[in-house]
């Protein structure tokens, strides 16, 4: 009879196989990982792109990956600790984060916006910042009841368009407007409108304008095209129909109609250089005189994603960007002086960088030369109007320093403008006397800038206040475009949400903009000179 010796060895490994298993499984669980989404600033995935995760120890080797047609990564089972994610693509502009903290098991969630020269010069001169970080993450920690080895979910792909149409976006806003300066107060019921049509994902359509039935104010309507003529061209087209008050002597008062085409262009030279360049064209009242062309053209230097170096010059009229509340500047401006007289020239060097995610600070230095300069006046005698004075001769040349920094749910700035510019040395009694009592000054100019959206009341407030060191009669550094009012003192939007129980397919809003409410003025009682009106609006606005 033989005898079957059991196999110690065999079952020696099976203990240990056994015994082991359960440190196996600890293990697992004890691993972290990075996963994402990667998108450009439209909101495209984008399929193709690098995925460097590395970590904060250099013995732990870097890991890679690239992103599907969803534009989804995932890197699994990375130890804990403190890692770098680093994404890149051909045309896009590197995107680095850095102290993402991953804890035993836990996983980091990662959207990023990859953005290429273009984008970040757009943001550098927008006043919306209200999303500056290229790379957004959330941690997550890990549950016991849920396995962290597991296979990843396919990202649904986007929704299809519409099939029914475009899809509109827009306001329609009536008003009651007051306007006071030396010439009196003026009130006005009006209305404006803008709506916005895309026409395919490269293109869309804006047509805009403005009713008032006082004559004294402007009145118009207008269209732009945007589009994309190539990859890395953005362009637009538009043209303007306006009439408004002419004021063609310093104290009489006429009627001006004005037709303006205006043509933009923002260039991608290569990853890291952008042109803009433009040019608008206008005729008032079919007068040969009163033809104007004015180009503009700057360059822009992004050797990072957070630092933006531009040089341009242009000999166009200031403006501020359109608002759903302060409406369209252009059909806007309190004083029309005719074109004939309307010189410009200015010129800046700026610098912009973001310091961290939620402060970003800027730099320039500009010089600003204008032909004309229009001061509302009150003589001795009781006139009142609008003194055009020529200032060629004497340039506003000068910096500027600005700080913002977003905090959650609202955002504040502050800036700082110390330029040249045209004061008096005294008042003057007569429109005579004030012309020849111009003088060049510096002038100090201090900024506050609030800007709030609380969730819980529905309410959009912006607040300015501007204080100079002293009158002016030139504007001081009209062309800066980061805070929205360039009126002087105190100047406030608020936009109150309504509630419309869904029976509106909108939001309505009532509405508030007041700028210049402490009004500067200078001169003696019965000569009051003044730069810029005061100006309360409320109404009712309808966004869909």
């Amino acid at each position: 009879m033989k005898i079957i010796r059991p196999d110690f060895s065999a079952i020696a490994l099976a203990l240990a196989i056994v015994l082991f298993f359960p440190l196996v499984s600890t293990a697992a669980n004890d691993l972290a990982s990075i996963s994402g989404r990667v998108r450009d600033s439209d909101g495209t995935p984008l399929a193709g792109a690098l995925v460097i995760v590395a970590a904060a120890s250099p013995v732990i080797p870097e890991r890679v990956a690239f992103t599907d047609k969803f534009g989804a990564f995932s890197v699994l089972n990375l130890f804990a600790g403190d890692y770098t994610v680093k994404v890149t693509m051909p045309r896009f502009l590197p995107s680095l984060k850095q102290g993402i903290r991953l804890n035993t098991g836990g996983s980091a969630i990662l959207t990023v916006n990859l953005q290429n020269a273009l984008d970040v010069v757009r943001r550098a001169v927008a006043r919306d910042k209200t999303q500056s970080e290229d790379i957004v993450w959330t941690l997550r920690s890990s549950r016991s009841t849920q396995p962290i080895l597991r296979m990843a979910e396919q990202p649904k792909p986007e929704p299809a368009p519409n099939a029914q149409g475009p899809d509109y976006s827009g306001y329609f806003q009536v008003y009651s407007k007051s306007v006071a300066d030396t010439r009196g107060t003026n009130d006005a019921v009006g209305s404006q409108f803008s709506v916005t049509m895309p026409l395919d994902p490269r293109s869309q359509v804006t047509v805009a304008g403005q009713y008032t039935q006082d004559p004294g104010q402007a009145r118009g309507v207008g269209a732009t095209y945007d589009f994309m003529p190539a990859e890395r061209h953005r362009a637009s087209v538009g043209v303007n129909l306006k009439q408004s008050p002419l004021f063609a002597d310093p104290l009489g008062a006429g009627s001006l109609r004005e037709v303006q085409v205006k043509y933009g262009e923002d260039f991608q030279w290569s990853d890291h250089l952008v042109f803009n360049y433009g040019a608008e064209a206008g005729r008032a009242d079919s007068r040969a005189d009163h033809n104007y062309l004015r180009p503009r053209f700057g360059v822009s230097w992004v050797p990072q994603a957070r630092t933006t170096i531009t040089v341009a010059a242009s000999s166009q009229a200031p403006a501020i960007a359109d608002d759903p509340v302060r409406g369209k500047e252009y059909f806007d401006r309190m004083a029309y002086v005719p074109p004939a007289l309307e010189r410009y020239s200015h010129s800046e060097a700026a610098l912009t960088h973001v310091l961290a995610d939620n402060l970003e600070f800027s730099a320039a230095m500009f010089r600003d030369r204008t032909d004309t300069q229009a001061l509302f006046v009150t003589t001795p005698d009781g006139r009142r109007g609008l003194l055009i004075l020529d200032t060629r001769q004497i340039p506003s040349e000068g910096f500027r320093l600005h700080l913002n920094r977003q905090f959650r749910g609202f955002e504040a700035g502050l800036a700082y403008t110390n330029a040249t510019g045209v004061g008096m040395n005294r008042p003057g009694a007569s429109p005579e006397e004030i012309q020849h009592q111009m003088v060049q000054r510096r002038f100090q100019v201090l900024a506050a800038r609030f800007k709030a959206d609380v969730d819980c009341t529905q309410t959009e407030i912006t607040a300015i206040y501007r204080w100079m060191s002293s009158f002016s009669v030139s504007h001081i550094d009209p062309y800066q475009r980061l805070i929205e009012y360039n009126d002087p003192t105190l100047s406030v939007s608020i936009a109150q949400n309504i509630p419309t129980w869904r029976l509106f397919p909108g939001k309505v809003q009532a509405i508030l903009d007041a700028r210049n409410l402490f009004e500067q003025s200078f001169g003696p009682q019965r000569t009051q000179v003044a730069q810029y009106p005061r100006l309360v609006k409320g109404g009712i606005n309808i966004k869909f």
